[in-house]
Parts: structure tokens; C-alpha cells; sequence
């Protein structure tokens, strides 16, 4: 027997606040459970929708006929562990940041510049979620998943999740067949570093700290942070709207001569030895006169023009025209064509 909830209003369950109404809404916080919505949405013949925290995700207006699984299942147990590293599993449906800060308060470092991410744990090896030179990539060993089509769990190692730069397989070529019920990480117990970037570099420089604790780094981070993004509780938004652009190296080095300021990652990026080069979508939106402007009731944040928010309730369709004059002025200006990064449904 599934629980489901019926003509659900989905904006309230997403950090943007912008959504119609789902056919179905269902809540799960077990794997008897997640079988039984999956057969269920089978019968119903309606496309499913996996959904955490809704930082991510853009529901399109009006009534979508969508059978929505809201995945809930929370886990978080040391399964192996050495003189040097812990093993832990973490269920699908625990909050991201609530992890680091677990791990954290253990002592693990590996996850903890990927700190103040928002949403939910089932949603990292998506798009391979990562910040200020971590990926959960990094750290992942396996995961669990339903499959949808065989409707039975499978494990995925870390290869055969075939990560990418906010890519991974579940994103790409088998989009929409595996629920992820809860990953397994491996955590260090060995000092931690600072991430090798600016903007972390400089706030322990200025502190004077030349090797801080793990606390500290998280503290760092979260701080950082909070500068540049937004609180979805005060000002809805989906955090980082867009992907900073890969190019390859011939197209960045054309870009330097032209606009000299121009900002590109560090030099140790893994992308630095395959021919291409990471932008900084912010920096290209900043430079093509964009930041802190609006469009519509869609506004390009003023401390971070990476950021869109909802400052007028908008609907979906401002937002995607919003996005659409965002990337085509861009392109206009530096030849780089910008890809969002939240999905948008409906």
C-alpha cells in the first residue's frame, strides 16, 4: 500500500519557489517503500520524479503530470575503518551539509570544502557535486540504487558511476533508471589541507593560520560561502544556476588575449593536462554587464552573478526567458554558450 498525497503544490518544496502542482507526491523513507512507489508509478503510467531538497530541481507551471518520490531515507554508519581512513554509508535522503558536519565533528576530512552545499546526500554522485577543489568523487566508493527497469537494488563502484565534471552516468546515458538509496564514502583521518584556491587562501592568510584544523577549513568554507551565495530561507534560489564553461585551451587562450582579466582555474585542475580549460560562468555573466540586474522578477545576484533569484514570484517561463537573455549576451560577448545547471521539469 502506497501513501501518496495527491494535487501537491510544489513550490514550497523547492529553494527557487517556483512550481505547479504534481499529479502525485509521495514520500519515502525506506527501500520496501521506494519498491512499492516505483510499482506503483508503473501502473499509473506517469513519468516519476526523484526529489530531495528541491535545490536543484525547476518545476514548470501548471498541473504536471509527474508522480513525484520525495526520497527521505536517512542512514549514517561506520561500515570499515583503518589507522588511516573510515568507511561510512550514508542514506539517500540525509541532508548534505548535516553529513560534513558529522564527519567533521569525527575528524574526517574529504568532504569538508564541500561544505554548505545544499540538498540532499542522494543527490552528490548526480552531477558529481563538488566545490573548492573536492568532488564527492573523490571520496565515493559505491553506492546503492533501485533500478527501475530490472526493479531490483545494484551496486555501483566508483568507476561505473563514469564521473565527469558535474556529470556522472545517472545524469547522462541512463538518466531517470536508477534511485539512489545511500553511498558509501571513504574518509581520511589524516590532516586535512587548505583547498588550493584564492578566496580560501587569503581568509587563512589574513588569520594568520598557517595548518588550521578541519573545523576551521569547514568554518572557512561555510563563511566564504555565505558572501557569495544567498540563503534559499531569505531569498529563494537554486545556488550555483550555472556550469562554469570547459573550452579547450586554444578557445581560453584566445579569451586571455582578448579580455586579459578573465578568469580561469587553477593551473592543477585535472582539466589542465587534457586540452581544455574551466571559465568562470560568474566572471563571463559579470562582464557582460549582468550582475545585479533584472529581468523580470528574475534577478542576477549582486555579490554573485552565478546566482539567479526569485525576488518577484516569478513563474517558470520568466525564469527561462531570464536564463535564455543571460546565455545569449553572454555568448554574444565572449563566444561561450552557458549551460544551466538545475533541471528543469514539467
Amino acid at each position: 500500500m502506497v501513501e501518496k498525497e495527491e494535487h501537491v503544490p510544489l513550490g514550497m518544496h523547492t529553494t527557487f519557489g517556483i512550481g505547479g502542482t504534481a499529479r502525485y507526491f509521495i514520500r519515502v523513507g525506506n527501500e520496501d517503500s521506494l519498491r512499492a512507489a516505483v510499482l506503483f508509478v508503473k501502473e499509473s503510467a506517469l513519468p516519476i520524479v526523484i526529489l530531495g531538497e528541491g535545490s536543484n530541481s525547476i518545476f514548470k507551471d501548471g498541473m504536471i503530470d509527474v508522480v513525484i518520490i520525495k526520497m527521505e531515507l536517512s542512514r549514517f554508519e561506520i561500515t570499515d575503518q583503518n589507522d588511516s581512513h573510515v568507511v561510512i554509508t550514508i542514506g539517500a535522503g540525509e541532508n548534505w551539509d548535516s553529513v560534513v558536519e558529522r564527519s567533521v565533528a569525527l575528524g574526517l576530512s574529504g568532504i569538508e570544502a564541500m561544505s554548505a552545499i545544499p540538498g540532499t546526500t542522494g543527490a552528490t554522485p548526480f552531477q558529481n557535486v563538488g566545490a573548492y577543489g573536492q568532488e564527492i568523487k573523490d571520496t565515493l566508493v559505491s553506492l546503492r540504487a533501485y533500478d527501475t527497469k530490472q526493479n531490483t537494488f545494484v551496486e555501483f563502484t566508483n568507476t561505473e558511476c563514469k564521473f565527469g565534471y558535474r556529470d556522472s552516468i545517472f545524469r547522462s546515458s541512463e538518466k531517470g533508471r536508477y534511485i539512489i538509496t545511500s553511498i558509501t564514502l571513504e574518509l581520511s583521518k589524516t590532516a586535512p589541507k587548505i583547498p588550493d584556491y584564492p578566496g580560501v587562501k587569503s581568509y587563512f592568510e589574513k588569520k594568520g593560520i598557517a595548518e588550521p584544523s578541519l573545523r576551521e577549513i569547514r568554518n572557512a568554507i561555510i563563511a566564504i560561502r555565505a558572501t557569495k551565495l544567498p540563503d534559499p530561507k531569505l531569498i529563494k534560489n537554486a545556488g550555483s544556476f550555472f556550469k562554469n564553461p570547459i573550452v579547450d585551451t586554444a578557445v581560453a587562450d584566445a579569451l586571455r588575449v582578448a579580455h586579459p582579466g578573465i578568469v580561469m582555474f587553477p593551473a592543477g585542475d585535472p582539466l589542465a593536462s587534457s586540452g581544455q580549460a574551466k571559465l568562470s560562468a560568474g566572471w563571463l555573466i559579470e562582464h557582460a554587464g549582468l550582475k545585479g540586474q533584472s529581468i523580470g522578477p528574475i534577478k542576477v545576484y549582486e555579490h554573485n552573478a552565478l546566482v539567479l533569484t526569485n525576488v518577484g514570484n516569478a513563474a517558470c517561463d520568466e525564469l527561462e526567458y531570464a536564463a535564455a537573455e543571460i546565455t545569449k549576451k553572454v555568448e554574444e560577448k565572449f563566444g561561450v554558450r552557458l549551460e544551466q545547471e538545475p533541471v528543469f521539469i514539467g
